[in-house]
């Protein structure tokens, strides 16, 4: 019997940095929770911003947030894993040598940029909906830090690699998305997170499915007892899930959710 639903958000179940998310959800949601059927909403987003985007189902769903740092239920704290400040102010020196003008810091509540790019700012915060705030500094935002990334024009895969030799017993260096490089404390990704979850409810991983397309949902697939990834996944996704079903703009995730009802 299914007993939890993880899935990934940008470009599983929305087109990544949007706030289109079929409104149909809501009510599949709210139709599994009354089953007993808790549903994990895992994304590189910060909570906040989750937390907007599932406004009306916030209080029945489990978020995690921040590639798995941050594991939040009914607005309080499950699990916060924090970067330790001197190796994040080493990395926010690596990072600016790839792109000076785009990186956020995750705290629990906001997201810091320093960033003067106009356009920039305003795709993030009307975007991604999240509460953002400007600093002088990225250095000097305090602890704690739960996640640092960067913006990158072009695949961020090809970027993650790079910057993750560096950092190979401190930080998980992952790609999120197309355009985004995430970087969280070594032990921590979407798998330890849904991990934290079944822990907490006392779910077994074959009492959980799980739905994503990049390469941070692959320890949290590896942790559902049937996995899927949708068919604009990345391929080492598609490879890594048991089953391989339609692009998130068909609403392929939302049809397995009605089916499982």
């Amino acid at each position: 019997m299914i007993k939890l639903i993880a899935s990934d958000l940008d470009e599983t179940l929305l087109p990544e940095g949007t706030f289109d998310l079929n409104p149909e959800y809501y009510d599949v949601i709210r139709q599994l929770s009354d089953k007993g059927i808790l549903f994990a909403a895992s994304s590189g987003r910060h909570y906040s911003s989750i937390a907007k985007l599932l406004g009306p189902v916030k209080d029945d769903i489990v978020i995690l947030a921040g590639n798995g740092s941050c594991v939040m239920w009914k607005g309080k704290p499950l699990c916060l894993r924090e970067i330790p400040y001197e190796t994040y102010l080493r990395a926010l020196k690596d990072m600016r040598e790839v792109n000076p003008d785009i990186i956020l810091t995750d705290h629990p509540d906001c997201v810091y940029t320093d960033t003067d790019n106009e356009e920039m700012f305003r795709w993030i915060h009307d975007g991604y909906r999240v509460n953002l705030h400007r600093c002088e500094d990225l250095s000097s935002v305090g602890t704690p830090v739960l996640k640092t990334a960067m913006f990158v024009s072009s695949d961020a895969a090809e970027y993650a690699g790079k910057l993750s030799s560096s950092y190979s017993g401190e930080l998980n260096v992952m790609a999120a998305g197309t355009h985004w490089v995430d970087l969280v404390v070594k032990s921590v990704d979407k798998g330890t997170a849904l991990g934290t979850v079944q822990e907490k409810f006392g779910i077994s991983m074959q009492e959980t499915i799980a739905f994503g397309d990049n390469g941070n949902d692959i320890g949290m697939l590896k942790l559902a007892g049937h996995s899927y990834a949708v068919e604009n996944a990345r391929d080492e996704v598609k490879e890594a899930a048991d089953e391989v079903i339609g692009p998130m703009r068909e609403d392929a995730v939302l049809n397995i959710l009605k089916a499982l009802l």
